[in-house]
């Protein structure tokens, strides 16, 4: 397995959880919503799951290679990362109101 065959892959990956999957489950026509909250949270958890498993499966099956045995175990740890916090964001244990300050604040700056 090539290793930039797993970065291209975990990449686009993660794009269609963190982009297209809101997306997706965010439809709306008029004032109707497709779905709802809770859909787009099992979508992306069971996307970055999925990921994992793809992941642990080529670490322990396709890949030959020292450093692609080590790049299959960094993504599953980024995916493990990605999946806690998601999960704490979600439940409101952890809030990125720092963030968004931050972020408001350089808005405000380039007016």
């Amino acid at each position: 397995m090539k290793s930039w065959l797993i970065q291209l892959g975990n990449g686009i990956w993660l794009v269609i959880i963190f982009i297209g999957v809101p997306a997706i489950s965010s439809l709306r026509f008029g004032s109707l919503q497709i779905a709802s909250r809770p859909t787009w949270h099992m979508l992306a958890m069971g996307g970055l799951l999925l990921g994992w498993i793809v992941n642990a499966g080529i670490w322990w099956k396709w890949a030959r290679s020292k450093k692609e045995k080590r790049m299959c175990y960094s993504w599953l740890t980024g995916y493990t990362f990605f999946a806690i916090t998601f999960w704490a964001y979600s439940e409101k244990i952890i809030q990125f109101r720092w963030l968004k300050d931050l972020l408001l604040s350089f808005h405000q700056m380039l007016k």
